[in-house]
């Protein structure tokens, strides 16, 4: 009887151990990601077979699927399948301890990191600290984030590769609004762009950036290629007998994708120095009977019927340079006047050793009506199918020749090949015109000039001018180029090209010949009686300035150089016909990576902080594997990725309030997963449910409470059988 007692007592302490669990899930119906626990009775020792009593071996967790609501609220995340969010908590003494949890109503800390509703820390694969010089492609040294003032998405795609995931993005400021048009005066002939054909290249070539970045993000880990740009030449009929191209109505065309680019006849007017180029060429002299035009100083008085035979070459070459300028129109295209460099006279078969250069100043050159076609976005092939003149009914047919086949790369590498051709069209070259009147030069010949000419070439990104020769002088003083005996645009442009080596003076006084590398920077060209100078790349600026010395030689010193002493002044460009090649816009592409072989940390969701843009904040996504992205002005940026822990023994963990669980030897070390493989699956903007079944409890509870009752009748009825015995003796 008195076993019955303790027999009872220990049924009284399982039952209330059950009501406590049973309490306890109760209690966390409406927890986010709990999970319900159940107790596990076991009976007790026996003896002559009769046993005595229940204890609790465990109150075990089930890790059961919880039933998933639909929030709408961006950072509740929810685990729909094994595993466990890992959450960080930092003690006030500084130490670090990760617990494990289900509960994903997340938010967004006051330090920019992913948190838990207390303020713990999520952990997964963090995004890698960007290198500006190699993650950061910019047409401005200055601009190494995006900035508001990049208002054009030109691209935006996340790239999965087998340990990384990376985000590459392209920007622009609105070339729209800077793009201006090339002037006709200047540029016809060579490469002529109007605004709005500048603007259809870009958007030509934004289609072809986007293509290769989308095939990057179907194959991330395939061979890569560099692309090569398509060169073309066509050229028509230029002797006497054989040109039909003299009188309006005349017409020249050329079949280029299939489309036909047609020019009718321009009228024009020879000036003298095209008729000294043409009648210089012993063939063009002898084909159209060019009497002497004499010289630029002295020219001959020519008959009415003279001048018109110069003038209808004139006007021949005026078409050739209006086609040329209709093809440059074509988006993706741009059309050049060219010499022949290697062939001597007139030539009218293009042959695939012939070598070729723009050329808008030769008219024995531009006479064969010869033109480059170039495709400004490589690896895209254009067709020729037909080039002919006509006259009538009379039809005359040219020939075409590709120079240079269109060879589409593969991968990353053509990726970047398209890249750089999208900046170049945005950005284009600084190109400042100079006419001979902002030269000083005297028109038509007169007495040759002395000139020196000082150039300073400043650096955007060290802010400073970039010394040539660098001579030690603080700061650094221009570039003296010394033209002795100049007569024309030609003297300045070669005078310039061929600065390669100065002898000055030192800053010590000593004569040192100095390696200028002035053609890194700028070239000179005379493209259609004009100084251009160019420059080579975007981030440098080019001043010219100068000073001249109009009588007799420049003195020179002992080592050789021009002794001109001399204040250098801004000599004005020609500011309506200065302007850039491309659009004038800037651009920016910005690769960003997160890898998944990299240590785990707190996840940092603020792009400011992230060095990706000047502004912080975003649209905040998660995709099925974690991958945390934030949508900023129409671009995914890919900045983390949420890390799942799997655990062999997941009843093992320890329960340790706040939605958290601690490892511990009985569940193992924590497992993780590249990319989450094999892991739950993780759904946005949602969030599991408690396990907890309050109809199931409320049952429970009652059956607990009737086993409760009955533990305690046994005791109270071997109480009364132990008081009948004990009255039984009395």
């Amino acid at each position: 009887m008195i076993g019955a007692l303790w027999t009872g007592i220990s049924g009284l302490s399982s039952q209330q151990q059950a009501l406590d669990n049973e309490s306890n899930n109760i209690a966390n119906v409406n927890t986010i990601g709990f999970k319900a626990s159940r107790i596990s009775f076991a009976d007790q020792m026996y003896q002559d077979r009769i046993g005595k009593g229940s204890k609790i071996l465990d109150a075990e967790k089930l890790y059961t699927q919880g039933n998933l609501r639909l929030t709408g609220v961006a950072y509740d995340m929810a685990l729909s399948g094994e595993g466990f969010f890992t959450v960080a908590n930092t003690s006030s003494t500084g130490t670090t301890e990760n617990f494990y949890t289900r509960a994903g109503n997340f938010r967004m800390g006051d330090n920019g990191t992913l948190q838990d509703s207390a303020g713990n820390e999520v952990q997964g694969w963090m995004m890698t600290s960007i290198d500006t010089a190699k993650d950061v492609t910019s047409t401005n040294p200055n601009v190494t984030k995006f900035t508001n003032d990049y208002t054009k998405l030109l691209s935006s795609k996340i790239i999965k590769h087998s340990t990384y995931v990376e985000t590459i993005t392209a920007k622009a400021t609105d070339y729209t609004q800077t793009a201006k048009g090339d002037s006709e005066t200047v540029f016809t002939g060579s490469g002529l762009k109007s605004k709005s054909s500048k603007v259809s290249d870009i958007e030509e070539a934004i289609k072809d950036y986007a293509t290769w970045l989308q095939r990057l993000s179907e194959e991330p880990d395939g061979a890569s290629a560099t692309s090569i740009a398509q060169v073309s030449h066509i050229n028509f009929k230029t002797t006497n007998s054989d040109s039909l191209i003299s009188k309006e109505g005349d017409q020249i065309y050329a079949f280029i994708n299939g489309n036909k680019v047609s020019q009718n006849y321009v009228s024009a007017t020879a000036n003298q120095q095209l008729k000294i180029d043409l009648y210089a060429d012993a063939t063009i002299r002898a084909d159209f009977g060019l009497a002497d035009p004499g010289t630029l100083a002295a020219p001959n008085t020519l008959t009415s019927a003279q001048d018109d035979v110069y003038n209808k070459l004139a006007s021949r070459i005026a078409t050739y340079k209006g086609l040329a300028d209709k093809i440059s129109e074509i988006p993706g295209l741009t059309a050049y006047l060219a010499e022949e460099k290697n062939s001597g006279g007139i030539n009218d078969v293009l042959e695939s050793t012939d070598a070729f250069a723009p050329n808008t100043v030769d008219g024995a050159e531009m006479i064969k009506g010869i033109i480059q076609i170039k495709s400004l976005i490589p690896g895209k092939q254009f067709t020729i199918s037909e080039v002919a003149e006509v006259s009538g009914t009379t039809t005359v047919q040219g020939n075409y020749l590709t120079q240079t086949v269109a060879q589409a790369g593969e991968g990353i590498g053509a990726l970047q090949s398209s890249r750089d051709a999208l900046a170049k069209l945005i950005t284009g070259k600084q190109r400042d015109v100079y006419s001979i009147d902002n030269l000083g030069l005297a028109a038509n010949g007169g007495t040759p000039q002395d000139f020196t000419y000082g150039i300073t070439i400043y650096d955007k990104e060290t802010k400073s001018n970039i010394p040539i020769p660098n001579d030690g002088a603080t700061p650094p003083q221009p570039l003296n180029i010394h033209i002795n005996n100049a007569t024309s645009i030609n003297d300045v442009v070669a005078a310039i090209n061929n600065a390669a080596l100065t002898t000055h003076t030192a800053a010590n006084g000593t004569a040192s010949t100095v390696t200028n590398n002035l053609s890194e920077y700028i070239t000179a060209k005379n493209v259609n009686g004009y100084l251009v100078i160019e420059t080579l790349d975007k981030n440098f600026d080019v001043e010219f300035t100068g000073s001249m010395k109009r009588s007799g030689n420049v003195a020179t010193d002992a080592g050789g150089a021009a002794n001109l002493t001399a204040t250098y002044t801004p000599l004005d460009k020609n500011n309506n016909f200065s302007g850039r090649e491309g659009a004038g816009a800037e651009f920016i592409q910005l690769v960003n990576k997160v890898d998944q072989t990299a240590t785990k940390g707190s996840l940092q969701l603020r792009l400011d902080t992230l060095g990706i843009s000047d502004s912080a904040f975003g649209e905040f996504s998660v995709d099925s594997t974690g991958l945390i992205m934030m949508k900023q002005d129409g671009a995914d940026f890919a900045i983390g990725q949420v890390s799942i822990a799997l655990f062999n023994n997941n009843r093992g963990l320890l329960p340790s309030g706040d939605n958290l669980l601690a490892k511990t030897n009985e569940s193992g070390e924590p497992i993780f997963n590249l990319n989450n493989d094999k892991t739950a699956k993780v759904e946005g903007k949602t969030l599991e449910l408690s396990t907890a079944d309050l109809s199931e409890s409320l049952v429970n509870l009652m059956v607990f409470q009737r086993a409760f009752e009955a533990n305690a009748k046994s005791i109270t009825t071997s109480d009364q059988l132990l008081n009948t015995l004990i009255n039984l003796k009395r």
